[in-house]
């Protein structure tokens, strides 16, 4: 189940080097360092078990008990890790609450990662990963704005999902939100996430 992700790896592979054989006049696009894929610390590490995401705030819960905002990590062992895809260095599941097995209440969950592009130019950003989902993803929201993407009910059980921007952002802060309804039993998200643009100027940041 997790042919997709090295399926996306090698794709990044591939954009990296094709973007280093663009036109010499062509500024190099660099990684936004405010995305992250989820479960992991400041420094690109998995976070332990039960730890809260600092990146990925749970901005709507429809269970009361766990209305947010920390978003956290989901115990690697145990249900529902089967027939969830394991955690791994590359990212790992978060949920309402880190024991994810005694289930959380039926209704919408939504979870979003804010970055800056205040240091690039925002015309020039791409942002694409993969994504899975229990139960069901319905969207993913760019700046207030749906970008369309969905996952099956059961994703959990076929892995990865594609998704990927190329407009709709900000100078300054941006918002991707992705929203998960749960119909029953465990919910949680997981994003593998890598996003890129144009610097500015060093003239442009310092007037």
């Amino acid at each position: 189940m997790n042919s997709n992700k090295y399926i996306f790896i090698s794709f990044l592979t591939i954009s990296v080097f094709l973007g280093s054989t663009s036109y010499s006049q062509e500024k190099k696009k660099i990684p936004i360092p405010g995305i992250y894929s989820t479960g992991l610390s400041d420094n690109r590490i998995p976070l332990a078990d039960g730890e809260t995401d600092p990146h990925y705030i749970l901005s709507m819960s429809d269970d009361p008990g766990f209305p947010g905002p920390e978003s956290k990590v989901v115990f690697s062992y145990g249900f529902p890790m089967n027939p969830w895809i394991y955690n791994d260095n590359d990212s790992k599941w978060i949920a309402p609450r880190a024991d994810a097995g005694e289930f959380n209440a039926p209704g919408t969950y939504v979870y979003t990662l804010a970055f800056s592009l205040g240091a690039f130019k925002h015309e020039t950003a791409e942002v694409r990963g993969f994504w899975t989902t229990d139960n069901s993803g319905m969207d993913i929201i760019l700046n207030g704005k749906s970008t369309g993407y969905s996952t099956a009910y059961n994703s959990f059980a076929f892995g990865f999902f594609p998704f990927e921007m190329k407009t709709g952002f900000s100078e300054g802060l941006n918002t991707i939100s992705f929203v998960v309804i749960n119909g029953e039993a465990p919910t949680g998200l997981r994003v593998v996430i890598y996003g890129e643009a144009e610097p500015k100027d060093f003239a442009e940041n310092n007037p």
